[in-house]
């Protein structure tokens, strides 16, 4: 899918300018239209389902992406969302409607609003709204005494496949971080989310509404993102060998590896584990998780009973003096053990004795003794 900088400038820009508001209840009502993001028609159940999916099917026109802004940052029962946003696929746009209410008063009307959203939904897809979003709109319609009608919706959360595949690469897995690392999306100038909250009680103590313009801005670009982001991470479920960075395939390779696929958690493994030139700090780091995707690939083959590529894939770590000591005891348990290669495995067993710990060592002379006694049941001499 092409992703270049200068073609999701020019989307952006094809995105009118001023969006279409409503005033005629007391809920102010805002339209925005975006470009379909590219790639969002293409989405793959299998993918979707490894990625936290729980629905049977996934009906695209009967899913809404929500994000809300609200009176504070943890929850709690004092905490209202006093903008709430909502975005769909309407024919070949991708639609943000967002409900704001000017002041607690029109609460339970901006519920009721929403509830219609939901009521024609199947799907609602959010960034952590699984611990925030939808547990504080579950608050406040008990609250007004509001049937919950997010109760029968399937919540499917972007924050965990994120986490999945860029966590350890990245760090940080803010959306406002993914937007610029993973997206390729200039960094936006708008206003932190740790000011939103005092910025509501501004607008209502002066009554200027004007004063949440760039709030509002803020809520529509996280929900276009959750879309674009949707698509990417269908992208590297669906094809996920043609990702780059080795930590993003090693982190993928898991949860592969999780949900049972074995065959693509190998070949993740595998490309995760092939040598690259050292030439950063990050380039080290990247060479430990070389040695634990090898590790990866000895476990798998020893869970499928191939001690041949257990052998291999561990002689391999040794040979790039990957994770210390790990491969080398290893070996040692697939010589002693499922090989019989005794010999080999006494071998083993002293070069470890010889750089081991006073808390190794004693486990270690257990296991030579018993490498011993076999070899002396078979009536071999050393």
């Amino acid at each position: 899918m092409a992703s270049g900088l200068l073609r999701k400038l020019a989307l952006l820009d094809d995105v009118p300018k001023t969006p279409t508001i409503h005033h005629d209840s007391g809920v102010s009502l805002f339209e925005k239209s975006f470009p379909m993001p590219e790639g969002i028609n293409e989405l793959s159940i299998d993918s979707l389902r490894l990625m936290g999916f729980s629905g049977s099917s996934f009906d695209l026109r009967r899913t809404i992406f929500l994000d809300t802004e609200t009176t504070g940052l943890s929850g709690g029962a004092g905490t209202v969302a006093f903008l709430v946003g909502i975005g769909r696929v309407c024919d070949d746009r991708f639609v943000v409607k967002q409900y704001l209410m000017p002041d607690y008063s029109s609460e339970i009307e901006m519920l009721m609003a929403i509830k219609q959203d939901f009521a024609s939904s199947e799907t609602v897809v959010h960034f952590n709204g699984r611990r925030f979003d939808i547990p504080l709109l579950k608050n406040r319609l008990i609250l007004k005494r509001i049937e919950d009608f997010t109760r029968d919706i399937i919540e499917f959360d972007l924050l965990y496949p994120t986490r999945a595949v860029w966590k350890l690469r990245l760090g940080s897995c803010r959306l406002g971080h993914i937007e610029k690392a993973i997206l390729g999306l200039p960094e936006r100038q708008d206003i932190p989310g740790s000011e939103i909250p005092q910025r509501y009680f501004e607008s209502i103590k002066t009554q200027n509404t004007e004063l949440l313009d760039d709030v509002i801005e803020h809520n529509r670009l996280d929900i276009y993102t959750l879309a674009l982001l949707l698509v990417k991470l269908n992208e590297c479920f669906s094809v996920p060998e043609q990702l780059d960075e080795q930590l993003d395939l090693f982190s993928l390779g898991r949860c592969f590896e999780r949900h049972g696929e074995l065959n693509a958690a190998e070949i993740l493994y595998l490309k995760a584990s092939q040598p690259r030139p050292i030439r950063t700090v990050g380039d080290l780091r990247n060479e430990k998780y070389r040695g634990e995707a090898n590790l990866k690939l000895f476990l798998l083959a020893r869970r499928m009973g191939d001690y041949s590529a257990c052998e291999h894939n561990l002689l391999n770590m040794i040979k790039r003096r990957q994770l210390g000591s790990i491969p080398v005891l290893e070996l040692c348990k697939l010589y002693e053990h499922r090989l019989s290669r005794l010999d080999e495995a006494l071998e083993l067993c002293n070069r470890l004795l010889e750089d081991s710990s006073d808390s190794e060592r004693d486990e270690l002379l257990k296991r030579r003794n018993r490498i011993l006694a076999k070899i002396e049941r078979k009536g071999m001499v050393y």
